[in-house]
């Protein structure tokens, strides 16, 4: 295919006895859609490879810093002590992060449904790791506990109406929608608080201040990686390729 560059300078009074110049290449533009592909691909990699050193260095911080704060004092590992409010306090966070995000999300559809079901899931955890309840001696505590608890569990319960309406259009998109950066990091932090129940249980052989500091620690993670998953984007988007160039 023959492709022509008119120069400008055509136009020109002194110049335009001239022939018109001309650009002939044998490549269609075609034969550069290959690098087009290779490149994006190989920016999804990059991609990939930067997110996974990122999450994996945010760990490492977090179980460094929780490691000296337990050598500092131990007792930061009982219940409503430091370690369990920093993790309520990454789950509050989470919940209200994911549902910011859901309400900006221009159009309903599964986007938003993706961020809905997080935020629940991350305020139940928050009510799960977080006695309200002890935070005081007044009896409000335990009826504000209460009536939290139940207003999540109608909230759960309404959602999971929802989204029976919607169950063969998750199915179609099951694949999108396990790949969607929210959705990958938050199977981790969910990993990670599975990780933590042998500890919990003292199934290892190990003294049993380090088996609670192990169980809080990967649950201070998995708290911290449902937060950072909120910045995430829902569903994965595809990289913009780079147009190959016109000839």
């Amino acid at each position: 295919m023959n492709n022509r560059f008119k120069s400008p300078l055509a136009h020109m009074p002194l110049l335009q006895s001239f022939q018109t110049l001309e650009l002939r290449t044998p490549y269609h533009l075609t034969d550069l859609q290959p690098f087009s592909i290779e490149l994006m691909s190989y920016t999804q990699r990059v991609q990939f490879i930067a997110l996974a050193f990122f999450i994996a260095g945010l760990l490492a911080i977090s179980t460094t810093i929780s490691y000296e704060l337990w050598l500092y004092n131990p007792l930061v590992t009982a219940e409503n002590a430091l370690l369990e409010l920093a993790q309520g306090g990454f789950l509050l966070l989470a919940a209200v992060v994911q549902g910011v995000q859901a309400s900006r999300t221009s159009t309903p559809g599964l986007q938003r449904d993706i961020r809905v079901g997080l935020a629940l899931f991350a305020f139940m955890l928050f009510l799960r790791e977080v006695d309200i309840d002890r935070l005081g001696a007044s009896a409000y505590w335990d009826v504000l506990e209460k009536g939290l608890r139940a207003l999540a569990l109608l909230l759960m319960l309404g959602f999971i109406v929802h989204m029976s309406r919607r169950f063969k259009t998750v199915l179609r998109n099951l694949g999108r929608i396990l790949l969607a950066p929210t959705v990958a990091i938050s199977a981790i932090a969910c990993v990670l608080y599975a990780a933590g129940w042998p500890f919990d249980k003292e199934l290892f052989s190990i003294d049993k201040g380090l088996s609670l500091w192990f169980e809080e620690t990967l649950e201070l993670n998995a708290c911290l990686l449902l937060l950072f998953a909120g910045f995430a984007r829902s569903l994965k988007s595809t990289v913009v390729s780079l147009k190959a160039p016109s000839l």
